[in-house]
């Protein structure tokens, strides 16, 4: 199941980045997605940014992510859970709120996605899914 969410993953964010690309007429390379926690209705909740050349152009949902108006797979509901996780793990280890993940297409390898963690704005690590996934499936 680990093997598989992994996959999936990666060609979410590969199809995703490739699309924004596209749509937005900015060299796949330049294109990323900031993945953050934000309080929505009292509770935190899974962001999603957009970015050019570095800096977030505009929020998303995890619908344009996917790429679909209705979600038949059901990765709308898992994949932010899971995020969410990964990201408060990381608030825990670094003991602070302002943690993001950077999601980028690979350079070398444009069928690969690279993970980059963030803390108050700066570069601390990149870090591979497999190392931080720890499913917790409802």
């Amino acid at each position: 199941m680990e093997e598989f969410i992994i996959n999936e993953t990666k060609k979410i964010f590969n199809k995703a980045i490739k699309k924004f690309s596209k749509n937005d007429k900015v060299e796949q390379e330049e294109v990323s997605i900031l993945l953050y926690l934000k309080e929505e209705d009292g509770e935190r909740v899974t962001g999603y940014k957009v970015c050019h050349h570095h800096q977030p152009v505009r929020e998303t949902k995890m619908m344009e992510i996917l790429g679909v108006l209705i979600d038949l797979k059901g990765y709308s509901m898992l994949v932010p859970p899971q995020i969410k996780k990964i990201i408060e793990n990381f608030e825990s280890e670094l003991h602070s709120k302002n943690v993001e993940v950077c999601v980028y297409l690979d350079r070398e390898e444009d069928s690969e996605v690279r993970y980059f963690l963030y803390n108050d704005g700066a570069f601390l690590k990149e870090f591979l899914l497999q190392d931080v996934l720890k499913l917790e499936l409802a």
